[in-house]
């Protein structure tokens, strides 16, 4: 009898030799794939990507892997890596990783040359498919290794980061080192209130992507309204264009005559861009952020705040700043050091993560961002994809908890609750521990709301 289970994440779909014309550098074999993913809203989707093999062999246990997260190409099938190749120097950064001795996974993330829409800028979308692409590697091919790290630039850099806050639970069987994270847009509110701030500025070149692309997961969200008849061209153009398209669409335009000047300020556009923001919590890895001094793209400030944050919260992080960079040079600086510290990664030793599921940073204060990094733990450690209901709840369910915490035990209103607050809270109302119990069991991965919806098991 024919088996109806599900392939599992990561399991290989279908398979080919890539054309010669996409291998990077370096490459000895080069092959087109498709893999099973979890699919944001948890139907399962298959995932296209590429996986690249050096030319020397392979180490005793395989050849350590890189996880590539490519940078925006737009948002249409046609812009998928594995079809029309890496961008020249995109697959330079790759050819070298090669030349390293790493094998380089590179997927294109869901929607992009398979069915359905991509989900821009949707970290917690993507972050599965860069994970699964390393287990679909590994059935392919018997070079590949189980140790790898993750790589991504732009926005890849988005996807790498939300990436490491989930790789080791999510697959446990592989052995995750860390996080290099090239120019990320890390904080979108931030990086669309500096983009926009001038009307006399020109408009960036993210913006009709970022505007188009994230009504898919947005629905409601639609930002033509808000915009010029020249602005809301740009996002139809977006619907198909590459990103060399865009560029020349955009050409001269003003933040004023697209009509996006201030645009954090507008109606229903800041929570739609708080809700990309990547969480700051401590990481269980190792992270590298390398960011360019004229980056024209993701201003540096963007991304000094950030690797700031990380730093606080006890994240061993490294930043790289290169003076003089633009957002495209970011790609080739100081890739010997990346290199260097990659290599350091892999050989080395990695302690398991001892630190509080509740306090997540370890600093003796909670904050919102621990709580969503708490919960989208909790969602992928029970295998749920972070658009099912079950997952949503568990969300829903922790996001609510902060409010209630932070409303009671936040008395100076920092939106952090240190350690002496919530010690305070305890002693006025012990009976406050009740709702927490509820944080504290989470051997089954979901909220007490989620465990209510969730179908009977059938034994």
């Amino acid at each position: 009898m024919r088996s109806s289970a599900k392939p599992g994440p990561g399991t290989v779909l279908d398979h080919r030799t890539l054309p010669r014309s996409l291998w990077p550098d370096s490459a000895a074999e080069a092959f087109h794939l498709v893999y099973q993913g979890l699919g944001y809203d948890g139907s399962g989707r298959a995932v296209s990507g590429s996986l690249f093999l050096p030319d020397r062999p392979a180490p005793p246990g395989g050849l350590p892997v890189v996880s590539y997260a490519h940078g925006t190409t737009g948002l249409a099938d046609h812009c998928a890596p594995s079809t029309t190749g890496l961008t020249r120097l995109e697959r330079e950064h790759v050819a070298r990783w090669l030349a390293a001795g790493y094998a380089v996974a590179a997927t294109d993330y869901e929607g992009l040359a398979t069915p359905g829409p991509h989900p821009y800028f949707n970290g917690e979308a993507v972050a599965d498919d860069v994970v699964d692409i390393v287990r679909a590697a590994r059935l392919l091919h018997p070079d590949v290794g189980r140790t790898w790290l993750v790589t991504g630039f732009s926005q890849g850099g988005h996807a790498a980061l939300f990436t490491g806050l989930i790789a080791a639970t999510h697959a446990p069987e592989l052995d995750f080192r860390g996080t290099l994270a090239l120019a990320p847009p890390v904080h979108l509110p931030l990086l669309v209130d500096l983009v926009t701030a001038d009307g006399a500025g020109r408009l960036s070149v993210l913006l009709p992507f970022l505007l188009a692309g994230l009504r898919t997961s947005h629905p409601g969200f639609d930002a033509r309204a808000l915009l010029t008849d020249a602005g809301g061209r740009l996002l139809d153009v977006a619907e198909t264009a590459t990103l060399v398209d865009m560029f020349r669409a955009v050409g001269r335009l003003t933040n004023d005559e697209a009509g996006v000047t201030d645009l954090p300020t507008r109606p229903g556009v800041a929570p739609v861009l708080r809700a990309c923001r990547v969480p700051v919590t401590r990481m269980d890895r190792p992270v590298l952020v390398s960011a360019g001094g004229a980056d024209e793209i993701v201003p540096l400030a963007v991304v000094e705040r950030f690797v700031a944050d990380l730093a606080g919260t006890g994240t061993p992080v490294r930043f790289d700043r290169h003076e003089g960079a633009t957002h495209a040079d970011v790609l080739a600086a100081g890739h010997d050091r990346l290199i260097g510290w990659a290599d350091e990664l892999v050989a080395g030793e990695v302690d398991p993560p001892d630190f509080d599921p509740l306090d997540a940073d370890g600093d003796g204060c909670l904050t919102r961002d621990d709580f969503d990094v708490f919960a989208l733990r909790l969602a992928q450690g029970a295998g749920e994809p972070p658009g099912s209901p079950r997952a949503r709840a568990i969300r829903h369910d922790y996001r609510a908890l902060w409010h209630r915490l932070a409303e009671r035990a936040d008395t100076d209103v920092d939106g952090r609750v240190s350690r002496e607050e919530f010690q305070r809270l305890l002693a006025d109302d012990p009976t406050a521990l009740a709702d927490l119990h509820a944080l504290g069991g989470v051997s089954p991965g979901v909220s007490p709301r989620a465990r209510r919806s969730a179908p009977a098991s059938s034994g």
